[in-house]
C-alpha cells in the first residue's frame, strides 16, 4: 500500500485540465460534451450570407438536451465551444434533438470554431 501513495505522488500532475469540447449553461445547469460525443460537425457555405456549423451530438446526449432545455424554457444560456462563448442562446421551447446550429456572416470566425470543434485538442485554439 506504502508503494501504492508513493507512486500516485511521483506521478505528474497535468498542469491544466482542457475545458469540454462543447457546453450548454443555463446558470447552475449545463451539458457538456467531450470528443467523443461529438457525432458530427457539418459546414455549410452561403456565400455572403456566411457560413454554418451544424453540431449533431451522439443519440446518447438527448435525454440530457431535452431535460437541461425543458428547464430553462424562457431563459438565456451560454453555448461554449473549448471555453470560449460561441452564442447566447435564448430558448423559446425544449430543445429535443442534440443538434446545433452555428451560423455568421465572419467566415473567420466560423474557421475558428470548425477548429476548435474538429482538431485534436483545445489547448491548440487557431490564430484569429
Amino acid at each position: 500500500m506504502r508503494s501504492l501513495a508513493l507512486l500516485s505522488v511521483l506521478m505528474p500532475l497535468p498542469l491544466h485540465a482542457e475545458p469540454p469540447r462543447i457546453s450548454l449553461v443555463f446558470g447552475a445547469d449545463s451539458l457538456t460534451a467531450q470528443p467523443e460525443d461529438i457525432q458530427s460537425v457539418r459546414r455549410i457555405d452561403d456565400g455572403a450570407r456566411g457560413s454554418a456549423l451544424v453540431i449533431r451530438l451522439a443519440a446518447t446526449m438527448t435525454r440530457q438536451m431535452t431535460a437541461l432545455t425543458l428547464a430553462h424554457v424562457g431563459e438565456t444560456g451560454q453555448l461554449l465551444i473549448c471555453g470560449e462563448l460561441a452564442v447566447e442562446p435564448y430558448l423559446d421551447r425544449a430543445i429535443t434533438d442534440a443538434t446545433f446550429i452555428l451560423s455568421d456572416t465572419d467566415i473567420a470566425r466560423i474557421d475558428q470554431l470548425q477548429a476548435l470543434l474538429t482538431g485534436p485538442s483545445c489547448d491548440l485554439i487557431p490564430d484569429s
